[in-house]
C-alpha cells in the first residue's frame, strides 16, 4: 500500500514523498518543513502542480490506488522540438492557424497521468487540446505556432515529470491510416444512401398497392437514381479501378464480377427511369456495396491483426531514442538523443528493464540479457564488460553503459528485419499458380454468368438479372486469392519470432522434399570452439603465427590467439596481409614471411614440410585433430593440431534428417582424415566425408548435384564461413546457421539465429506445415466457390445473401492462416529445454 503524502510519520515508519509516496531517504529530509521529497524531481513536480492549480491530480491517483514513480525532470531545453524537419514528421495541420504534433510521453501510469496533462492549454497559453491515449502515452497537442513553440509545450511536459519524445510514425502507419480513413468515407457513403435508397424504394413499393399521382412516382425515381450515383462513382470505385486495371494488363481480375453486377442492376435500374417503368435495383445496389466494403473492412482488419499479432519482431527491432552518456567518467549525464543522432564510439546507457539500442560493446556493468529477438530463445544470458550485445534484446539486470558500434538499420536486427521485408515483398512461385487459377476462375465464371442469364430469361429480366448479380458476387474468388499470400506472410513472421528468417519464400515450398544435405563441418556441426590442442615446433614460429592471426575472425584464428605460449618477441609492424578461404593466411610480420594454413597453403610458397612434421600430422589426424602448419620465410617451422567439439544436437539432428528420407553429406576443408573421423561418430558411412575441399570445389560439388537428373528432391546446403559462399548461393535452398559471416547471410535463402544445427529440423517442419495450411486453404476456398456458384445458379441465393457469404469465405481463410503454427514445435521445443 502506498504510504500518504501528507508527510506524517507512522510508527515505525518512514517519511512518505508528498509527490510519489515512497520513502524519504534520511539525508534528504529537511526540518520544519511539512512536505517532503525523495528527490529534486519531486519537489520541482510537486510545486508545480500546486502552483497551476491542478491539486485534484493527488485526490485522483488515491482514489484510483494508484502508485506513482519518482518524477525525472530532465531539464533539457527542447530546443531540437523547434526544428521544422523534426516537427513534420509528427505534425499535421489543423486549420486556422493551428497544428496537431503528436508526442510520446514517459511516465504514463493511470488515468490521473492523462488528467494532468490534458489539463495543459488551462495553464500554457498557444496551447488549444491535448488528447493522451493512456494505452500508447502518446499525446496529440493542438497549438498555435503564432503564440507558442513545441519547446515551451515540451518543457512544461518536462516539468511536470512527463520527459516528451516526438513521435515518429512511420510513412507505412500514415498511409494505412489514410486508407482507413478513405475506407471508412466509402462505407459511410455506401450505408447512408443506402437507408435513404430504401425509404424511397419503400415508398414506391406502397404506391404501387395503393397509388401514386405520375409526378410523384417520376420524382422518387429520379431521386433514387441521383442518390445511388455517389455509390456507384465514390463508394464502389476500387472495384471498378482494380477490375480496369486488369483488363488493361490483359487479365481478369477478381474484382471483374461484382464490377459487372453492380454495372448490370445500375445500367438495367437507370433504363427503367428513362422509360418511366419497370423495377428499380437502386437499394439492392447500394446495400450490396456496403455490405461488400463492411466485409472487406473486417477482413483487411482481420489479416493486419493476424499479421501484427505474428510479428513480434518490429515492435522491438528498434527504439526512436537513446541515453547518450556526455562526458568522460562513470558520472556522466545522460541525455535522450534521437537514434539516428549517434555514432560510432559514443557510449549509451541501459537501464534495468529497458531495450539495448544499439550493437555495441559492454564498456561497464554486468547483467543478464533476454536475447529472443533474435534468437527467439527467452533464457537470460550473462553479459559482461567486453561483452558483445544487440539492439532489440532486453537488459533484465542492473545497468548497462554500451559502447555504440552500430544503430538503426546498420544493427544485427536491423539487417535481419530488412531480409523479413524483402521476403514479404516477393511472391512465390506458388502464388503465381493460385492467381492464375483465380484468373481461370473468373473467366469459367463469366461464361456460366450468361449462361445462368439466358436459362433465367424466360422468368423475366427482373429474374434473370437477380440471378447473375448474384453469382456473380457470391462465387467472385477472393478467398481463393488470399489462401496462399497469407499463409505464406503468417509464416514468415512466425519463423522470425522462432529465430528462422526467411530470405527467399520459394524455399519453403522447396523444402517439402529435401533429398540431400550438405553440412559444413566447422561452425555448423561442432561449436566453432576451437582450440589448439597440440603443438610440434619452434616456440617462435608459434608467436609469429598468433601474431599474424590476430588479423583473421576465422576460428583457427581464435584458436590461436587464445593459445597459451611463450612469448619470444614483440611483433611491430604487420603487413601484406592476405587470407585465402578454406587454406590460411599468409603476411609479413616485422620483415619475416609468415604463412600460417593447411598443407597446400604452406607448401604454394615452396616451402616443404619435413619428414618429421609430417609424421606429428599424421600423428594429429590420428587424434582427431586438424593439423594446421606454420611456415617462417619459406620453411615450415611448425604444426599446431586444432581440435574443436561436436555440438550436443548434432548426432541428433542428422539421425533425424536420415529418417526423413534425406541422404547427409558432412564438406570440409579439413583433412579428409579428420572428416571422416568426424562423420563415422555422426553415424555417417565414409562415403558421406568429403574433406580437403577448397570453396571452388564447394562449389562444383554442389553444382553437379543440383543439374543431376536423376536426383530425388532438393539440395540443401548448411554453412556457416565465407568459404561456404558459393555454395550456399549455388544449392536449391542455402541454410546459414547461427554466427555465419555476411558473406553467408547475403547467400543463404534462410538465415538461423539460434545456436545449433537442430534448428535445420524446424525449417523443414515449418515447411511442411505450411504447405499443410495453404493445401486446407485452397481447399476450402475452392469448395466453396464450387457449391455457392451452383447454389446461385439454381436461385437458392440472392443478391444480398451473396454479399454475405462471399467475405465470410474470405474471413475464414483469414483465421485459418492465422491460427496456424507453422513454427510452434519449435517453440515447444525450446520451452521444454531447461535453460543453462
Amino acid at each position: 500500500m502506498t504510504p500518504p503524502r501528507d508527510g506524517r510519520r507512522l510508527s515505525a515508519a518512514p517519511v512518505a514523498c508528498a509527490h510519489c509516496g515512497l520513502a524519504v531517504p534520511p539525508g534528504l529530509l529537511r526540518e520544519g518543513e511539512t512536505d517532503q521529497f525523495c528527490c529534486a524531481g519531486c519537489r520541482q513536480v510537486y510545486r508545480l502542480v500546486k502552483e497551476w492549480g491542478l491539486d485534484q491530480y493527488y485526490r485522483l491517483v488515491d482514489q484510483q490506488q494508484g502508485v506513482l514513480e519518482p518524477a525525472k525532470v530532465t531539464g533539457r531545453s527542447f530546443e531540437d522540438f523547434d526544428d521544422l524537419a523534426l516537427q513534420a514528421e509528427a505534425t499535421e495541420a489543423a486549420g486556422a492557424g493551428r497544428c496537431r504534433t503528436r508526442l510520446y510521453l514517459e511516465g504514463v501510469h493511470c488515468a490521473a497521468c492523462v488528467w494532468l496533462v490534458e489539463k495543459l492549454p488551462a495553464v500554457l497559453p498557444g496551447v488549444e487540446e491535448v488528447r493522451l491515449n493512456l494505452g500508447s502515452a502518446v499525446a496529440e497537442v493542438t497549438w498555435r505556432p503564432g503564440a507558442t513553440r513545441l519547446s515551451a509545450v515540451a518543457r512544461a511536459l518536462d516539468r511536470l515529470g512527463y520527459t516528451p519524445h516526438v513521435h515518429r510514425a512511420g510513412r507505412v502507419q500514415e498511409a494505412r491510416r489514410a486508407e482507413d480513413r478513405t475506407a471508412l468515407a466509402r462505407l459511410g457513403v455506401a450505408a447512408a444512401c443506402a437507408m435513404n435508397l430504401m425509404f424511397l424504394h419503400g415508398a414506391l413499393y406502397a404506391g404501387e398497392y395503393q397509388g401514386m399521382a405520375s409526378p410523384y412516382e417520376a420524382f422518387f425515381r429520379w431521386l433514387s437514381l441521383a442518390v445511388s450515383l455517389p455509390v456507384l462513382g465514390f463508394s464502389a470505385r476500387p472495384f471498378y479501378q482494380t477490375a480496369l486495371a486488369g483488363l488493361k494488363a490483359r487479365m481478369v481480375h477478381i474484382d471483374l464480377p461484382v464490377a459487372l453486377a453492380l454495372t448490370a442492376a445500375f445500367a438495367a435500374s437507370a433504363g427503367n427511369v428513362l422509360r418511366g417503368s419497370g423495377p428499380l435495383w437502386f437499394d439492392s445496389l447500394a446495400m450490396l456495396v456496403a455490405a461488400l466494403l463492411g466485409a472487406r473492412q473486417l477482413q483487411r482488419g482481420a489479416q493486419r491483426a493476424a499479421l501484427e499479432r505474428a510479428d513480434s519482431l518490429r515492435g522491438v527491432a528498434f527504439l526512436e531514442f537513446a541515453r547518450r552518456l556526455e562526458g568522460e567518467g562513470p558520472g556522466a549525464p545522460a541525455v535522450e538523443v534521437p537514434i539516428a543522432a549517434l555514432s560510432p564510439g559514443e557510449r549509451v546507457e541501459v537501464r534495468s528493464g529497458e531495450l539495448v539500442p544499439v550493437d555495441g560493446v559492454v564498456l561497464a556493468g554486468r547483467s543478464s540479457l533476454d536475447n529472443a529477438v533474435l534468437t527467439g530463445e527467452a533464457a537470460p544470458q550473462p553479459v559482461k564488460e567486453g561483452d558483445a550485445v544487440n539492439a532489440g534484446a532486453t537488459n533484465l539486470g542492473a545497468r548497462l553503459v554500451v559502447r555504440v558500434d552500430a544503430a538503426g538499420e546498420g544493427t544485427r536486427v536491423g539487417a535481419l528485419l530488412a531480409i523479413v521485408n524483402d521476403a514479404l515483398s516477393r511472391k512465390p512461385a506458388l502464388l503465381a499458380t493460385t492467381d492464375r487459377l483465380a484468373r481461370r476462375f473468373v473467366e469459367v465464371l463469366l461464361g456460366l454468368s450468361a449462361a445462368t442469364g439466358l436459362a433465367w430469361l424466360g422468368r423475366g429480366p427482373e429474374v434473370a438479372l437477380e440471378r447473375v448479380v448474384a453469382l456473380l458476387v457470391v462465387a467472385c474468388p477472393c478467398a481463393l486469392g488470399l489462401s496462399v499470400p497469407l499463409a505464406v506472410s503468417v509464416t514468415l513472421l512466425r519463423a522470425a519470432r522462432a529465430g528462422v528468417f526467411v530470405k527467399n519464400p520459394d524455399a519453403l515450398e522447396r523444402l517439402r522434399h529435401a533429398g540431400t544435405v550438405l553440412l559444413d563441418k566447422t561452425g555448423t556441426l561442432t561449436e566453432g570452439r576451437a582450440t589448439v590442442a597440440r603443438w610440434v615446433g619452434d616456440d617462435a614460429a608459434r608467436e609469429l603465427a598468433r601474431s599474424l592471426e590476430a588479423e583473421s575472425s576465422h576460428a583457427v584464428a581464435r584458436a590461436f590467439r587464445e593459445s597459451s605460449g611463450r612469448p619470444v618477441r614483440v611483433v611491430r609492424t604487420v603487413e601484406e596481409v592476405r587470407e585465402v578461404p578454406g587454406q590460411g593466411i599468409s603476411g609479413r610480420l616485422d620483415g619475416r614471411r609468415v604463412r600460417v594454413g593447411n598443407r597446400a597453403h604452406v607448401e604454394a610458397e615452396g616451402a616443404p614440410v619435413p619428414s618429421g612434421l609430417v609424421e606429428a600430422a599424421d600423428a594429429l589426424v590420428a587424434e582427431g585433430l586438424s593439423p594446421v602448419y606454420v611456415a617462417v620465410d619459406g620453411a615450415v617451422a611448425g604444426v599446431a593440431g586444432i581440435g574443436d567439439p561436436l555440438r550436443a544436437d548434432a548426432r541428433r539432428t542428422i539421425a533425424a534428417l536420415r529418417a526423413r528420407g534425406a541422404r547427409v553429406r558432412v564438406l570440409s576443408g579439413d583433412h579428409p582424415a579428420v572428416v571422416s573421423r568426424v562423420a563415422a561418430s555422426l553415424g555417417l558411412p565414409a562415403e558421406d566425408a568429403l574433406g580437403g575441399l577448397t570453396p571452388e570445389a564447394k562449389r562444383d560439388l554442389v553444382a553437379g548435384l543440383v543439374g543431376a537428373r536423376d536426383r530425388e528432391g532438393a539440395v540443401v546446403m548448411v554453412g556457416d564461413g565465407v568459404n561456404d559462399a558459393a555454395a550456399l548461393a549455388l544449392a536449391d535452398v542455402g541454410i546459414a546457421v547461427h554466427g555465419g559471416t555476411g558473406a553467408t547471410i547475403v547467400a543463404a535463402d534462410v538465415v538461423l539465429t539460434r545456436e545449433g544445427v537442430a534448428p535445420v529440423l524446424d525449417v523443414l517442419d515449418g515447411a511442411r506445415r505450411l504447405r499443410g495450411v495453404v493445401r486446407r486453404n485452397l481447399g476450402f476456398s475452392l469448395v466453396y466457390n464450387v457449391a455457392a456458384a451452383t447454389a446461385a445458379v439454381l436461385g437458392f441465393v440472392g443478391p444480398l445473401l451473396a454479399a454475405v457469404l462471399m467475405p465470410v469465405s474470405s474471413l475464414t481463410v483469414v483465421l485459418s492462416s492465422a491460427l496456424a503454427r507453422p513454427f510452434d514445435g519449435a517453440r515447444r521445443a525450446r520451452a521444454a529445454r531447461p535453460a543453462a
